[in-house]
């Protein structure tokens, strides 16, 4: 599995026999059970997870209800943002949402292998540019589109989201409720046929 993350960091730009075998070690793969906490509210996020195999979501909690904020399925990363580069405690959970097999690297490694390999950071940037359009796709639908554009850009962008993730995280996800997910997937469905 760890091929295809490599496949993956390659499609970017070539790594190089040295640069490849230092992310390698650098990386600690872990099999992880569905509804495992990676990351709680008032931790430090130490560690950018990349899910290998599996699905998992960020969320935070308002008014003791929680608010999912992202979802991240095979060769995606999922982090807390602030805490992860300010170094600070953060706010959000991950958790998984099926079994996972994720790799992590510790902030501190990772922060050695882009000062000794500087073609690196390239990579790194790229990544980080999809990451934030991700973001910023998100903030778009909740704040431009109603609740049934969320849900119909949702299924037609991430189809397997939809498939794979319980509904109520679908709910939290796109700012609506259970209630209203089911009114908008009736409707979708009966004007199909």
């Amino acid at each position: 599995m760890l091929q295809s993350l490599m496949q993956f960091l390659n499609s970017f730009y070539p790594l190089n026999e040295q640069l490849a075998e230092t992310i390698e070690k650098n990386l600690e793969v872990i099999e992880v059970p569905k509804q495992t906490l990676l990351l709680k509210d008032g931790e430090r996020c130490d560690y950018v997870f990349v899910v290998l195999k599996g699905i998992a979501r960020m969320y935070y909690l308002k008014d003791g209800e929680e608010v999912c904020s992202r979802f991240s399925e095979e060769n995606q990363m999922i982090l807390s943002v602030k805490s992860f580069f300010a170094r600070v405690p953060g706010y959000e959970y991950i958790e998984t949402i099926e079994n996972c097999t994720i790799a992590r690297i510790h902030h501190d490694n990772l922060q050695k292998i882009y000062r000794e390999f500087i073609e690196f950071n390239f990579v790194a940037r790229i990544i980080t540019e999809q990451y934030f359009m991700r973001s910023e796709d998100r903030l778009y639908l909740l704040r431009r589109q109603s609740a049934e554009e969320r849900y119909v850009y949702l299924t037609e962008h991430h189809a397997s989201l939809v498939l794979r993730v319980p509904l109520k995280y679908i709910a939290s996800y796109l700012g609506i409720n259970m209630e209203t997910l089911s009114r908008i997937r009736k409707k979708l469905a009966t004007s199909k046929h």
